[in-house]
């Protein structure tokens, strides 16, 4: 299985566009926005857009 772009945006963000590359390859501009979260999936290509928040690792509160 490939494993598919994460593109970082900032926290601030709320909209992004896509158009899978560019090019031949690519496909028509799309604008997705962060609805109702820090990550968003392109419908065409599966690129996905997170915002910085989203891919920072997650502190637990286990002790050693």
């Amino acid at each position: 299985m490939e494993s598919r772009e994460i593109v970082q945006v900032d926290d601030a963000t709320e909209t992004v566009d896509c158009n899978g590359g560019g090019g031949t390859l690519g496909h028509p501009m799309v604008y997705l926005t962060f609805d109702n979260g820090d990550v968003v999936d392109c419908y065409y290509c599966s690129r996905r857009f997170a915002r910085a928040r989203a891919l920072k690792p997650k502190r637990t509160n286990q002790s050693v």
